[in-house]
């Protein structure tokens, strides 16, 4: 077997080892380094298997054992998932990388050990749910995923963080039943739990016209669990004060990458087991489109009623998420490959906006607008990073968020009746977006009230960490620049998802 056909079951098996591996280090900057290194190699791995994958234009199962389907598990990889599992692997990287200093700060040695642990499970989980050809196992790693993004919010041991990780886990909670229920019946009327072998049932169902009514109430349970869990309105009230009250690399990674595992399963329900024709014939498509399109207006409207930094970010990825429901929304494969590119755009681009808020908040000391004027001065490279992110989130051209709304503007022109609401939503969002985004960028980069006594002290940070948010920044460049091979490359993984 060649090295690209194992890289999957590596890349999980070594995050899950490693996770294991962490307890054993007394030292905390070890744990660190150990978990970084890990994920730098899957990194690499995922790279290369993208490669290979891209080249020979296919995909590939992997047996988990010595079971062969339906009694044994499977992974799968294409395209898409190799691309995922690297960005994936690179922003989990860089977010422990800038958060760095922060977690030494505030953590003792030995508690940053287990909060590595803790990273670590969780990119396991997210790999998993990437890889995973299997409903119930997906729902396994889904499940650890929320428990130990429950146990980041509450690592930071405030009041606040555990209200909001108690809140955040009550929501979870509720997501789990629902996915729980749709799955119970999906398997109760197929007996089949791989995808490949649901995607069979289900045809076979539907052209015999059996258990509609079930099928339907199967997809809105499944649906409606993870419409929960990422956050999306109105579903969305765990979101702010969760990513408010933790660590910064805990908040960069819980929007970037945790709401995004949610929705491959979503991506796989939809191109792997009720297809997009069922989906369109019960209106499925149409509830994705409008939860999307209320959810980027409502969630942009609550983003300008915030005067705490965290908390307008976290309303912001609330509307971003509710970008991708509604281009998944359109029920077309361009729909489909304008969702990726969203996903992919967001994943890079929200975690360098919150970690750079967390160097100017880490600079000046505070956490709403009027303590962070001028807060750009003190932290300039954390500065940058935010403003680029919230112009590339504004829709400017040549960044990632423009790229992004671009690909869902044009999947909207094919659409039915969705065009021209779909259309509209993007241009209000993109007005709310600048509305809340100008100002902040304008406020941090002024100078400072003559009644504020403190003077602005220059602060760098460390190498590593400036080198994270350059790399960040690059990434959202190319991603708004490479507008036309990021997408044929979607389309290609897409097509064999």
């Amino acid at each position: 077997m060649s090295l690209s056909y194992n890289i999957p079951f590596l890349s999980i098996l070594l995050a899950l080892v490693s996770a294991l591996l962490v307890p054993l280090l007394r030292d905390g900057g070890r744990a660190l380094n150990l978990v970084r290194g890990v994920q730098l190699a899957v990194a690499a791995g995922s790279a290369y298997l993208l490669q290979v994958l891209c080249q020979t234009q296919r995909y590939f199962t992997f047996q988990m054992g010595h079971f062969p389907a339906p009694w044994g598990n499977e992974l799968r990889a294409g395209p898409l998932e190799a691309l995922l599992a690297l960005i994936f692997s690179v922003v989990m990287l860089l977010s422990l990388t800038a958060g760095a200093r922060e977690l030494r700060e505030s953590l003792r040695p030995e508690k940053l050990g287990w909060y590595c642990l803790l990273m670590q499970l969780l990119f396991g989980a997210l790999l998993a749910m990437v890889y995973t050809d299997d409903l119930f196992t997906a729902y396994v790693f889904v499940e650890i995923g929320a428990v130990t993004a429950c146990i980041a919010v509450a690592a930071k041991e405030s009041g606040r963080s555990i209200v909001s990780a108690i809140r955040y886990l009550m929501f979870s909670c509720l997501g789990s039943g629902l996915m729980l229920l749709g799955i119970s019946i999906l398997y109760s009327l197929t007996g089949q739990l791989l995808f490949d072998d649901l995607e069979t049932a289900v045809v076979l169902l539907v052209t015999a016209g059996e258990y509609r009514f079930p099928m339907v109430v199967s997809a809105l349970l499944l649906t409606l669990g993870l419409s929960i869990k990422s956050a999306q309105f109105p579903f969305h009230a765990w979101l702010p004060d969760a990513h408010a009250s933790t660590f910064t690399a805990s908040s960069a990674i819980l929007s970037g990458l945790v709401l995004k595992g949610y929705l491959v399963i979503i991506f796989k329900l939809i191109l792997r087991v009720f297809g997009q024709a069922l989906l369109v014939a019960v209106c499925v498509d149409d509830l994705l489109f409008l939860l999307g399109l209320t959810g980027m207006l409502f969630a942009s409207v609550a983003a300008l009623r915030q005067e705490e930094v965290k908390r307008m970010i976290a309303y912001s990825s609330s509307a971003q998420i509710s970008y991708i429901f509604l281009a998944l929304g359109l029920g077309s494969r361009e729909g489909l490959v304008a969702a990726a590119y969203q996903i992919v755009v967001h994943a890079m681009t929200k975690s360098m906006i919150f970690l750079g808020a967390g160097e100017m908040i880490r600079a000046s000391g505070g956490h709403y607008w009027g303590e962070l004027r001028g807060a750009a001065r003190m932290a300039p490279l954390g500065g940058l990073a935010f403003t680029v992110g919230g112009l590339s989130l504004c829709g400017l051209p040549l960044l990632a968020g423009f790229s992004a709304k671009y690909c869902i503007a044009g999947a909207a022109l094919d659409a039915e009746w969705q065009t021209l609401p779909a259309l509209f939503g993007l241009a209000a969002s993109s007005v709310l977006n600048a509305m809340y985004y100008i100002p902040a960028i304008l406020a941090i980069w002024g100078r400072r009230r003559a009644s504020q006594e403190q003077p602005l002290v220059w602060e760098h940070g460390n190498w590593m960490g400036q080198g994270a948010l350059v790399v960040l920044l690059a990434g959202n460049v190319l991603l708004g620049t490479a507008f036309g091979p990021v997408r044929e490359l979607l389309r290609l993984g897409v097509t064999l998802f």
